[in-house]
This record gives C-alpha cells, structure tokens and sequence, in this order.
C-alpha cells in the first residue's frame, strides 16, 4: 500500500492552505494574548471572557456558512454549477440579518453576559469596551465567513489564505500601535485591540469581495433580495443548524465552563486563557485536514460516490489521530518553556504542565471528532453529531466538569477531565455512525 494515494495527495493541495491560514489565525491569536500580557495580565482575564461569547457567536453565523458551504460542494460534485449564484445571494442576506442581530446584543447587553460568567468586576469594567466595539463589528465577520466558505468549496483555498492574512497582520499592527504607544502615541488599551480586530476584518472583506468576484464570478456588491430564495435558505438552515448547532453546543458549554473557572479565582481564569490558547496550536493540524477531507467529502457524495468517501472518512480519521496525539505528547514534554513565553508564575505554569498531561487523551478523542463530525455534515448527515453533543456534552461533561473542579477540587485539572470524557465518549459514537452508513441516504441528490 502506498503511503500517500491520490486521496491523500488532493487533501493535501486543499489542506495545506488552510493550515497556513489557520496556523497564522493562531500566531497571532498567541501574539495578541503575548501583547495583552505584558501590558495588563487583567486584561488577558478580559478578553478571553469576551471572546467566549465571540466564539459562540461564529457558530451561531456559522448556520449561515456551514450550511452554504455543504449546498456549494454537492452541487459542484453534481455538476449544478448554475444554482450556486442563487445560493450566494441568499446566504449574503442571511450572514447580513444574523451579524446585525449579535452585533445589537453585543452592544446593548454587554454587562449581563459578563456577570453571567461570574467574573470579578475589575475584569468586567475592562472588558464591557472590548466587547462592545468588537462585537459591533459582527456583521463584517459574518460576511467574511460565507465569502471564505464559497472559495475553499470551489478548491480555491490558497486564494481564500490572503483574506485572513491581511485582517491578521492589520491587527497585530494595530494592537503594537494601541498598547505600546510608538511614536508618542496615546495608549488606548482593550478598546484600540477591539477596533484594530475590526479595522484588519473590513479591509481583508474588501479583499474578499474582489477575490469571489473574479474567482468565482460572484460580485458580493450586486446581491439582489428578488434572488433571495426561501427554499434555498430553509435547505441551508436544515444542513447548518444542526452542522453548526454542534459547535454552538460546544461553545455554549465553554461559556459555563468559563463560569466554573471564574469561580475558582483569576489566576486559574487566566491560565486558561494561556492554555486555550496553546492548545490551537496541538489541533491545528487536524483542523486544517479536517476542512480539506470535509471538501472532499462533500463533492464525493455529490458525485454519488459513497464507498469513497467512506474510505477517505476514516483514513482522514487515524492520520488526524496520528497527527494530533504526536503533538500533543511533543506539547507536553515542552510545556514549562512553552509557558514562560506568557508568564514567570510558577503556580500557573505548574497548573498548566498538569491541564497538557490530560490533553493528550483530549486531542486523541478530539480528533475523531472533528473529522467524522465533519465528514458526516458534509454527507447530509446533520442531526446525529448534533443529538450527540447536546446529550454528552450537557449531560455528562458539565456536571462533571462542576463535579471534579468544584466538588473535588481538583480544579482546572478536573475541568479537562471533564473534556477528556466527553470527547472520548462522543468519538466512540461518531465512529458507530460513520461506519453505520446511515449518512448514506442524507444527501441532497439521493
């Protein structure tokens, strides 16, 4: 058998990519929580609660995105080229009515969300501005999304890198410029982070709406509400809902978990900020071929083609397990030097080394996740990873969360045993499933 078949090497052309997208997402995610340190470690405290509520808010556009990027895939895998325009036009409108609506509760309701964390009031005062003026920029994210979920389904995935380059490099630019006060500059603080994240999002959409047009012969500025289509848009919601609903599930969970931690003092909120944000780097991989195999995925069942993707499914399985449990050993063993980038607090970087012990059994399980809930998405299959996740997840992995942090005081610790087994437990199902082959018959053009 050969090591890389043809499969193998299409999934590598898309993913590599969006690796490099990803990988750069998280450099700066990590250069921004690096800046935010060296000039309030509150502040760490402040935005990470913020971008709680931010992450949740991507899936929740993400019905919109998810949904859209499914229709796009099976319609090019059967050779339906003609109803994509009419998809575009309707998911710009419908990215338009759900950024405006989280944009509003983002500026309105800041306090309320903050306090449902159960975060001290220092931490809240810093972080109302921030989530204010980020969050008012939803709508521009929102947008974003569905352009980059249309390029990377058409293959376009090298051009789809530049969008997330510029808005990136902008941002970082931008967070030197309002933290460190070059030039004599004032220091603006969590609110120039908030409009410089802003700024960096509505240039790169400007990229990406050139980049649609002449790629894809979309021209994001020409959409027409007589092309909105209702039964597009039902048929969209019916895939993202459930498909994005698993991740509205699981950041749903993050913001109680967030409420569990808060409870047990601002060091331990604010190692979880740095450990959320090392861990991006241990999955990254995964994630990267995750997007990759669900493209695939996604055209191969279009074509009617189901014993492929059957194969790809689980070969993208055990390379992503691979890939993932690899790293996180690697994380593990480098944890302490790793940490010293953020912090010198020996009770914080020691809490860390035992959160990365638990992760490689976290990344292990995640990966099967990640890939068999994407590969099941995109085959139609829509409901059971969503039946799963709000099962496990609300009924397991948070009272066990509560259990073993706040009953055993096992802490932080105990929070991620929580991950742990619910991971575990859900990648055992969506193993069953994929080999089932209920998905089989979900797709559109059965």
């Amino acid at each position: 058998m050969k090591f890389l078949n043809r499969s193998d090497k299409e999934l590598i052309i898309l993913s590599w990519p969006i690796f490099i997208e990803f990988l750069f997402n998280v450099m700066v995610g990590n250069v921004n929580v690096w800046m935010i340190s060296h000039f309030d470690e509150v502040a760490v405290a402040a935005v990470g609660a913020c971008n709680q509520f931010f992450g949740l808010s991507y899936n929740v556009y993400g019905f919109v995105t998810v949904g859209t990027q499914i229709m796009i895939a099976q319609f090019l895998g059967a050779k339906k080229h003609k109803e994509i325009p009419k998809v575009m036009n309707t998911a710009i409108f419908g990215a338009i009515g759900i950024g405006l609506l989280l944009g509003a509760i983002f500026i309105l309701l800041p306090y309320p969300l903050l306090r449902f964390l159960n975060i001290p009031d220092d931490v809240i005062a810093i972080a109302i501005p921030y989530m204010q003026l980020y969050g008012a920029g939803t709508i521009i994210l929102a947008l974003n999304s569905v352009m980059l979920a249309c390029l990377r389904t058409h293959g376009l995935t090298l051009q789809a890198l530049i969008v997330p380059t510029i808005a990136n490099i902008l941002a970082v630019c931008g967070n030197y410029v309002v933290l460190f006060s070059p030039f004599g500059l004032p220091n603006f603080g969590v609110r120039g982070i908030a409009i410089s994240g802003i700024f960096g999002q509505f240039c790169a959409g400007i990229v990406a709406i050139y980049l649609v047009k002449r790629y894809v012969k979309f021209n994001v500025l020409k959409v027409n509400f007589k092309r909105f289509s209702i039964p597009f848009l039902k048929q969209i919601l019916k895939l993202g809902l459930p498909s994005s609903g698993e991740s509205v599930s699981y950041s749903g969970a993050q913001v109680v978990v967030t409420m569990i931690v808060a409870t047990l003092g601002t060091n331990v909120l604010i190692t979880k900020s740095y450990v959320s944000a090392i861990t991006q780097f241990v999955f990254l991989t995964a994630s990267a071929l995750c997007q990759g195999n669900q493209i695939i995925i996604g055209r191969t069942v279009g074509a009617k083609d189901f014993e492929g993707a059957y194969q790809r499914g689980f070969r993208s399985m055990v390379q992503n397990v691979g890939i993932s449990t690899s790293i996180s050993v690697v994380t593990f063993i480098f944890i302490t030097p790793i940490m010293h980038i953020y912090t010198n607090k020996p009770e914080i970087i020691e809490l860390a080394r035992w959160v990365f012990l638990v992760e490689i059994i976290l990344e292990a399980a995640r990966a099967v996740n990640m890939t068999l809930v994407g590969s099941l998405n995109a085959s139609g299959d829509v409901r059971f990873p969503l039946a799963c996740s709000l099962t496990v997840l609300w009924l397991i992995s948070l009272p066990f969360s509560y259990l073993l942090a706040i009953v055993f005081h096992m802490g932080l610790v105990g929070v991620w045993i929580a991950y742990a087994i619910d991971e575990s437990l859900r990648a055992m199902l969506m193993i069953y499933r994929w080999h089932h082959g209920t998905w089989r018959t979900k797709a559109l053009f059965v």
